[in-house]
């Protein structure tokens, strides 16, 4: 068994999933969960009557904020607080299921991905002195790849199966452990973010944005941005479903003879590019169409706007950024205890 994953040949064709292949398998995981639909809902409001759907969006913004700074000073384990107290006011959304269904995936992803390059590329010298001066091995790759910024242990290391080798290169037990911990930041904000995307229309959101003083004209652009997405793919599907239905095969079938699977694989390419053309087409349309939409509605005609729905501030919109001021203090504070703040290594 030893001899069979260690064989130049299987080693090279490993390094070169593990290198190239792993964040590709990453979206073609959250693909196959939330498939177009999927990514259309993150994008789409849904209103509901709980206290976080009151909530003004400045403070859920506020929120958002905090909670990313806070994440970054402090250890660990505290971002592991913040991601379970926002998933669990995910249970206040309307339909909460659905909304996980859709920020799942995206979490999970966040953690695969992070432990896969901290098991790559966390340097040796960190891991050596954060775990203890121990650091072993899970897989030897070619040590040329050590180049690229792929692990490398000074002297000799442990490895699993294999016991102590000189300067290996490859994955670290304790990088994928780190880089588990450090999602933790990355999906507290991830999970605060999308529960402003679901609590919040995107009009709500644009003139919290202007009341914040932010330039109009930069949030209608973030706002447009974010909106055009499920559009976007709301044109592919189109795209999709009409070449499905002439007859045309999208997905390149498979086939002994390689010749044979060279022309599918050139006119699934074909495929792909007419397909492109279309999408672009639809969305430009798209983007004209909201153009003459705004321009019919005066945008920019006056620098000072009304609203028929004016967003004010209540009491709980007051005890909600008090507790918020407070956390952010007390992060601060923790930061500064032994043990307690960040680690100089947190890309």
């Amino acid at each position: 068994m030893m001899g069979l994953l260690y064989n130049p040949i299987i080693n090279w064709l490993i390094a070169l999933v593990l290198l190239f292949y792993g964040p590709v398998l990453i979206i073609v995981l959250i693909y196959k969960v939330l498939g177009f639909t999927g990514y259309m809902s993150l994008f789409r409001y849904v209103g509901g009557n709980s206290f976080i759907y009151r909530l003004d969006p400045r403070t859920k913004i506020l929120l958002a904020i905090i909670l990313t700074i806070v994440a970054a000073m402090t250890i660990w384990w505290v971002s592991a607080i913040f991601l379970a107290g926002v998933l669990f006011l995910y249970a206040f959304l309307k339909d909460p299921a659905a909304k996980m269904r859709v920020a799942g995936p995206l979490i999970l992803s966040t953690f695969i991905g992070t432990a896969w390059s901290e098991s790559l590329f966390a340097p040796f010298n960190y891991l050596y002195s954060i775990f203890g001066h121990h650091v072993t091995f899970i897989y030897l790759l070619p040590s040329v790849l050590s180049s690229l910024g792929v692990t490398q242990g000074n002297s000799s290391a442990s490895v699993l199966l294999v016991g102590k080798a000189a300067s290996p290169v490859g994955l670290t037990w304790e990088g994928l452990i780190y880089g588990l911990q450090i999602s933790f930041r990355a999906t507290a904000s991830i999970a605060s973010g999308l529960l402003l995307i679901f609590s919040a229309s995107p009009s709500d959101i644009l003139r919290s944005l202007e009341k914040s003083k932010l330039p109009i004209e930069l949030g209608f652009t973030l706002l447009l941005a974010a909106s055009s997405i499920p559009k976007v793919l709301e044109s592919s599907m189109i795209v999709i479903n009409a070449l499905k239905a002439r007859g045309v095969d999208v997905v390149p079938r498979g086939s002994r003879n390689p010749i044979v699977l060279l022309r599918r694989l050139g006119s699934s390419f074909k495929v792909v590019v007419l397909s492109l053309t279309a999408i672009i087409i639809l969305t430009l349309k798209n983007a004209r169409e909201i153009a003459i939409a705004a321009d019919l509605r005066g945008f920019r005609a006056n620098r000072q706007r009304t609203y028929y729905h004016e967003l004010r501030l209540t009491r709980m919109d007051v005890l909600t950024i008090v507790i918020l001021l407070l956390i952010f203090a007390l992060g601060i504070y923790l930061s500064g205890l032994p043990g307690m703040g960040a680690v100089p290594y947190n890309p």
